[in-house]
């Protein structure tokens, strides 16, 4: 595999939230080139990161995450890759892991690289990501539960 080959887009899809745990998870899967979307392997991938994250806070814990966040689950020519993020402390984003299961074994999802943040695909969820925040969560209206709604919906 060539590292530093042109850009190409990967296909980019939007799976169903979790609101499981006091966690509200809005779900991405990457699928690069020759992967396909696997339902069982992106359970597996939620499952894993359910267990590792911390308790759910709320949006009124001005100490610690609000229990709202966004995981990717990418669909890689090596491995199946999945960072994980939430808000915290109100304008911070939170990356507190990232797991990772290799395609002999899809579902089995064991600690990543700590150091590694994501790849340019995976920055881009990110990127919209942190938009979708700004402009809901941070926006004018005072109305935390419609808020969450518009955060969760955003860019569907």
């Amino acid at each position: 595999m060539e590292h530093l080959k042109p850009f190409k887009e990967r296909e980019v899809l939007r799976i169903e939230s979790v609101n499981t745990q006091g966690w509200q998870l809005k779900r991405y899967a990457i699928l690069a080139d020759g992967r396909a979307f696997d339902a069982e392997v992106a359970a597996a991938a939620t499952d894993e990161t359910l267990k590792r994250l911390p308790k759910a806070g709320s949006l009124t814990d001005t100490a610690g995450n609000h229990g709202i966040g966004f995981q990717i689950i990418h669909f890689a020519e090596t491995a199946v890759v999945s960072p994980v993020f939430y808000w915290q402390w109100g304008s911070v984003l939170a990356q507190p892991f990232q797991i990772k299961a290799h395609w002999d074994e899809p579902t089995v999802f064991k600690d990543g690289v700590d150091e590694i943040v994501g790849c340019i695909w995976e920055m881009n969820i990110v990127r919209d990501e942190v938009t979708a925040w700004t402009e809901t969560m941070l926006g004018r209206s005072q109305n935390r539960l419609a808020q969450v709604s518009d955060y969760l919906n955003f860019g569907l």
